[in-house]
């Protein structure tokens, strides 16, 4: 299923605009592209945040909706900026892609089933929870799914042993993805009593500061 997000043209532009638009419910944004003119734009504060967690779960391709224009095309939610007082979304980055143009992206991964291995007492230890990927927009899947069920206790899967089809990964084919570990192998990853160190406390380095001040 395609995501939609519907923007509107935004008129004008600057701190002053931004800021107003903010106060009404509306998060200011930009949309541009290879060879595009940037647009301005605005989304809905309401509606955006409705549809923030669909995109959270699976690859940021979506479909941008210009309701003046009444245009929509394929874009990637390329960043966004939030306010580190309130939390807020003060900007969104929307980058337009065309159909020929090869993108790379954070692809989520999804697991299937419960290993062997983790019914015999192991412990699922996944590495990565995403994979960058490299394709055509209409080929990026919005996650990537593997079956785990048949990964016994000390095994684990690679990059390599997935099949990607009009995709390809950007990391190295040996890179792990996730791996069953056996009780053992725990135990030596534990840290002894001996290795674990108190933590710097950061408030008595502060009062020397403002001593030697």
């Amino acid at each position: 299923m395609e995501l939609v997000i519907v923007a509107h043209i935004r008129k004008g532009a600057g701190k002053g605009v931004c800021r107003k638009l903010r106060k009404e419910g509306k998060i200011p944004a930009i949309l541009y592209g290879k060879n595009e003119k940037n647009i301005n734009l605005w989304v809905d504060e309401r509606e955006f945040l409705k549809i923030l967690p669909k995109i959270a779960k699976r690859s940021p391709v979506l479909n941008l909706k210009i309701e003046e224009e009444n245009q929509e095309f394929p874009v990637i939610l390329k960043a966004l900026q939030k306010n580190p007082i309130n939390q807020k979304f003060i900007h969104i980055d929307f980058q337009k892609i065309h159909p020929e143009e090869k993108i790379i992206v954070n692809c989520p991964v999804v697991l299937k089933g419960t290993p062997i291995g983790v019914k015999m007492g192991g412990i699922l230890d996944q590495h990565l929870y995403s994979i960058p990927i490299k394709g055509k927009i209409a080929d990026i899947p919005p996650y990537i799914e593997i079956d785990i069920s048949n990964l016994k206790m000390g095994y684990s899967i690679h990059i390599n042993e997935l099949n990607w089809e009009k995709i390809e990964p950007v990391l190295p084919p040996d890179t792990p993805i996730l791996s069953i570990l056996t009780p053992k192998k725990i135990e030596e990853i534990a840290p002894t009593a001996e290795e674990v160190k108190e933590p710097e406390v950061i408030k008595e380095k502060k009062e020397e500061k403002e001593e030697e001040e």
